[in-house]
């Protein structure tokens, strides 16, 4: 009799572990995907509203249906160069939440007549009041950007608490890694921040999976309260640099305008790093998660 129980026991126990690897490990991952998710945004929606109406409205930035990845949605960005680089594409997006630790993801393709020339400024994540542009540090004021360099790779672009910087600091991949054009690419920009009084933030950066710029040891935030936590899309995207030496040029060495696609913004909270483009079947699976 005790024999049999015992048997019994070990049997459910079997298959309990059994249906927690075919069922329930799934659906913890799927819900903890869904809480962790902040913002999705595949530029499909057939009333465009939120951050897809906002884009829109730039006079620099349009839809353009089947040019995203595997047929999808993409935002058409036209670099239209002048004497400071390129005319600037920028818009702030508030996030419904205020958090310490976040990861931006997105999906990019340079277009075959894409410069890199000396670099720009790709998009990142701000506090309530983000400082761009030059503008004087200030204790609850930091963003967080990635940049497209000359090399055609990538670098940070952080304002951080440096009192000696005027710009934004940066780190650049220390293993090779450079785009090619007219092929999407995943970005994810990976962000701590700091404890006000230590320099124990990072900001990382993946390119389809794999980490290739590791900037630590920063002091991003100089204060604390809800403020200074990360709560601000920064679409943030043109050359430059301030001087005509930033500007996409034609063979005669006039300015000209050049293109990039963007497709599938997400915001999750703490860690979610995009292992490569996302198809427009698992764009559907997000954006039903973000609702």
């Amino acid at each position: 009799m005790t024999h049999n129980i015992a048997a019994r026991h070990w049997t459910w126990m079997i298959i309990g572990a059994a249906v927690l690897a075919m069922g329930l490990q799934p659906a913890t991952a799927q819900a903890s995907e869904t809480q962790s998710l902040v913002l999705f945004d595949a530029f499909d929606a057939e009333e465009p509203a939120g951050l897809f109406e906002r884009l829109l409205a730039h006079q620099h930035l349009s839809l353009a249906e089947g040019e995203g990845v595997d047929g999808g949605n993409a935002l058409l960005a036209s670099y239209v160069g002048y004497d400071r680089g390129s005319e600037r594409i920028v818009q702030r997006h508030d996030l419904d939440r205020e958090m310490p630790e976040a990861t931006l993801s997105y999906d990019v393709k340079f277009a075959e007549d894409f410069q890199f020339v000396r670099g720009g400024k790709l998009h990142g994540l701000g506090p309530a009041s983000p400082v761009t542009g030059g503008h004087d540090r200030e204790p609850h004021r930091w963003s967080a950007r990635v940049n497209f360099s000359g090399d055609e790779s990538v670098r940070t672009y952080v304002y951080d608490q440096d009192p000696d910087a005027v710009y934004g600091v940066g780190a650049g991949p220390g293993n090779g890694f450079t785009f090619t054009r007219d092929q999407y690419h995943a970005i994810s920009m990976h962000m701590k921040l700091n404890d006000p009084e230590e320099s124990d933030g990072f900001v990382h950066i993946y390119v389809d999976g794999d980490l290739v710029v590791q900037h630590d040891g920063l002091r991003i935030r100089g204060a604390g309260g809800d403020e200074t936590l990360i709560q601000t899309l920064l679409f943030s995207t043109f050359h430059g640099g301030s001087s005509p030496q930033w500007a996409p040029t034609d063979e005669d060495g006039d300015y000209t305008t050049v293109h990039a696609y963007f497709a599938n913004f997400a915001v999750h909270e703490g860690q979610s790093v995009r292992e490569a483009p996302l198809s427009p079947e698992e764009a559907q699976a997000k954006a039903d998660a973000a609702e």
